[in-house]
C-alpha cells in the first residue's frame, strides 16, 4: 500500500480520506488538520470537511486552510443538513478506497485513525469502528447523565433490533471501504446521524466489522447535538427498515403521517372541549380545532420530521402560511375523493371512502409541503475541491 505523502502537497495516490462533517466548528478546523498531520505520518491522506452552511464562518476557515494545504478539501452545503447525508456526500467525493469518519469537535482521538485504516486496508474487515466502551476507562465526553442514558438505550436497541453484537454500534468514529458505501447507497436512509448503523443495516450481505477501543475526549468548543430527538430518529430508522421489506416508504413520510395522526386526535379533543365544555358553535369549534391541529402539525414537522431543514425566524412564519394554504388544498382533495368513492360504491361502508380521502390528504400534504415549504432552495450548492487549490 502507498504510504508516502508530501507535508502540505497532494500525494501521488491518496490512501485515506477523512470525512469531517461540520456545523459551527470554526474554532476547531485548523486544529483538526494539525492533529491529522501528526497522527497520519506515513499515510497519504486527505481531509474532506462537509459543512452545513455554518453561520460562524467554518467554510471560510476551511477555504483558507485549503489555500495553504492541498490535502484539505471542502464540500459546502446550503439548505441541507444532517450528519448521515454529510458522510455519504463526503464518502462519494473521496479519492481513496478507504474512508474514515470523525467529528469536527475534537472529541474523537485522531491517533486511533492509523489502527482503523490498517484494519480496513489490510482486508481484515470492511468496516473498523472505534468503540467508546472497549476502553479501560469510562467515556467522559458525554456531557450529562441524560445523554449517557440516551446513548446506552440506543446501543441496546440497535443490537437487539438489528441482530448485532457490537459494543458501540452508534459510534460516529469509524473507517470503511468505499465500495461498501457504494453497494449500500440505494438502501441508505440518511436520517439522523447514526450513519454506521445505517451503513451496516443497508448492506447485503452484512460487512465484517471489527472494533478498536478509544477514549472519548471532552468537547473543547461548541455544543453537543445529542438529545431525545436521537431516540425518535432511531425509531423512525427502525420502522423504515422493517416496512421497506413490503412497502418502500421513506422515513420522513412515516414521521409526517404519525404526526398527522396525532394532529387528528388533537383536533377531536379541541373540538369536543370547545363545543361541549365551552358551548361554542359547531363552526367556531371546528375552526378552532383546525387551527390548533394545523399549528401543531406544522411545528412538530418543522422540529422533528424536517429537523435538518428547520425553518427559523421569518422563514418559520412564511412557511406556516404556505403550509396552511397547501393543506387547505388537501382538505378539498379529501372531500372530493371521499365523496366520489361514496357515490360510486354505494354498498361500501362510509368509513372506507373517508379513509381513502384521508390517505389522499396525507400524501398530498407530504409531497406538497416537502417541495414548497421545506424544499425551498435559496442558495446554490457548491463543492470546493480543486478550485481553491489552484490559487495556492
Amino acid at each position: 500500500m502507498n504510504t508516502s505523502a508530501h507535508p502540505s502537497g497532494a500525494p501521488d495516490q491518496i490512501a485515506l480520506s477523512v470525512v469531517v462533517p461540520t456545523f459551527n466548528e470554526v474554532r476547531n478546523v485548523a486544529e483538526v488538520v494539525n492533529k491529522l498531520s501528526t497522527a497520519l505520518v506515513g499515510i497519504s491522506w486527505e481531509v474532506i470537511f462537509v459543512d452545513d452552511a455554518s453561520p460562524d464562518g467554518t467554510a471560510d476557515a476551511v477555504r483558507e486552510l485549503a489555500r495553504k494545504d492541498r490535502r484539505v478539501r471542502l464540500i459546502s452545503r446550503h439548505n441541507r443538513r444532517g450528519l448521515s447525508s454529510a458522510v455519504v456526500e463526503g464518502g462519494l467525493a473521496a479519492a481513496s478506497d478507504v474512508v474514515a469518519v470523525m467529528d469536527g469537535d475534537l472529541q474523537h482521538d485522531e491517533t486511533i485513525l492509523p489502527k482503523l485504516y490498517e484494519k480496513v486496508a489490510s482486508g481484515e474487515a470492511s468496516i473498523a469502528s472505534a468503540s467508546r466502551f472497549l476502553a479501560e476507562e469510562k467515556p467522559s465526553g458525554l456531557s450529562s447523565e441524560t445523554r449517557v442514558k440516551i446513548s446506552n438505550t440506543g446501543i441496546r436497541l440497535a443490537n437487539r433490533l438489528f441482530n448485532l453484537d457490537l459494543s458501540d454500534p452508534l459510534t460516529g468514529f469509524f473507517a470503511f471501504r468505499r465500495d461498501v458505501l457504494l453497494r449500500a447507497l440505494p438502501n441508505l436512509s440518511e436520517i439522523g446521524f447514526k450513519i454506521l448503523l445505517d451503513l451496516i443495516a443497508a448492506s447485503q450481505p452484512r460487512p465484517k466489522v471489527v472494533e478498536v477501543p478509544f477514549m472519548f475526549r471532552e468537547r473543547l468548543h461548541g455544543e453537543s447535538k445529542l438529545d431525545m430527538g436521537v431516540l425518535y430518529e432511531f425509531f423512525l430508522f427502525f420502522i423504515e427498515k422493517k416496512i421497506s421489506r413490503f412497502l418502500p416508504l421513506p422515513a420522513r413520510f412515516i414521521s409526517f403521517a404519525m404526526i398527522n395522526c396525532v394532529g387528528i386526535f388533537l383536533h377531536m379533543i379541541v373540538f369536543i372541549f370547545a363545543e361541549r365544555l365551552f358551548g361554542a358553535s359547531f363552526a367556531t369549534s371546528q375552526i378552532t380545532a383546525t387551527m390548533v391541529a394545523l399549528t401543531f402539525n406544522y411545528s412538530a414537522n418543522n422540529a422533528i420530521t424536517y429537523n435538518d431543514r428547520r425553518l427559523r425566524g421569518s422563514d418559520f412564519y412564511l412557511g406556516f402560511v404556505i403550509f396552511a394554504l397547501l393543506c387547505s388544498v388537501g382538505i378539498f382533495a379529501n372531500i372530493g375523493v371521499a365523496t366520489m368513492l361514496h357515490d360510486q360504491y354505494t354498498n361500501v361502508i362510509d368509513l372506507a371512502p373517508a379513509m381513502a380521502g384521508a390517505l389522499v390528504t396525507v400524501v398530498w400534504n407530504y409531497v406538497a409541503t416537502q417541495a414548497f415549504v421545506w424544499g425551498r432552495v435559496r442558495y446554490p450548492v457548491f463543492v470546493s475541491q480543486k478550485s481553491e487549490r489552484a490559487k495556492s
